[in-house]
This record gives structure tokens, C-alpha cells and sequence, in this order.
């Protein structure tokens, strides 16, 4: 494996990191701003200005920064697979950090999805 592969799997391995801390930050942040009954624009006022969902999505923009620079040094069909750890970690974390129910069907996609990063890895 050259050093240029290596990077892009680097670049890869932070893109799937940012977007997954992205996505717990949005998710703590709009439990902060939702509201029932609230009008959408309402929503979205407060949203815009939660820290929390501010830092989730910073975060999804350095995740797509990452996510430049990693298909700059990998080809596509390899690395684009690899996007399905976001699925497996954010499924993982939400019991854990917001007290998720996660249904046995969830879990066996997932394990779906596993076995098939396990293929492509696999070349």
C-alpha cells in the first residue's frame, strides 16, 4: 500500500469521524431547540443558533473537506463504501449517548453492512 493510499484512508477514517460526531452534536442540539407545536421557521431560528448544532454542522464541513482530500488519493467504488461506519458507529452510539431504542432489524442491517465493508476491504 503506498503512502498516498494510506492518507486517503486517513482522510477517509477522519471523514467518517467528523460526520458521525456531526450527527450526535445536531441530534443533542435539537432536543435543546424542538419543541412540539413549534413552526418550522421557529425550529430552525433556534437551531441556527445552538452551539451544539453550530458544531455539528462545522463538523459536517470538515468532514467534507476530509472527504475531498481522501478521493483525491483514492478511487471512489473503494472509498465511498467505507461512508457505511457512519451507519455502524451512530447506531452504536445512540443507545449508549441518547437512549435509543434500536430494534433487532436496525442491528441486522447493520451487520449487513459490515459484512459487505468486509468485501469491498477485501478487494
Amino acid at each position: 500500500m503506498t503512502r498516498e493510499t494510506l492518507h486517503g484512508f486517513l482522510f477517509v477514517a477522519l471523514t467518517i469521524a467528523f460526520t458521525v460526531i456531526g450527527q450526535v452534536l445536531v441530534k443533542f442540539g435539537m432536543l435543546d431547540v424542538a419543541t412540539k407545536g413549534s413552526m418550522m421557521l421557529q425550529t430552525v431560528g433556534r437551531a441556527l443558533t445552538n452551539w451544539l448544532v453550530l458544531g455539528g454542522l462545522t463538523c459536517a464541513v470538515i468532514a467534507a473537506v476530509c472527504w475531498m482530500l481522501a478521493l483525491a488519493r483514492l478511487e471512489l467504488s473503494l472509498a465511498y463504501p467505507f461512508m457505511g461506519l457512519a451507519i455502524v458507529l451512530v447506531l452504536v452510539i445512540s443507545p449508549a449517548l441518547l437512549r435509543e431504542q434500536v430494534s433487532p432489524i436496525r442491528w441486522l442491517g447493520v451487520l449487513i453492512v459490515c459484512v459487505g465493508l468486509w468485501l469491498v476491504a477485501r478487494k
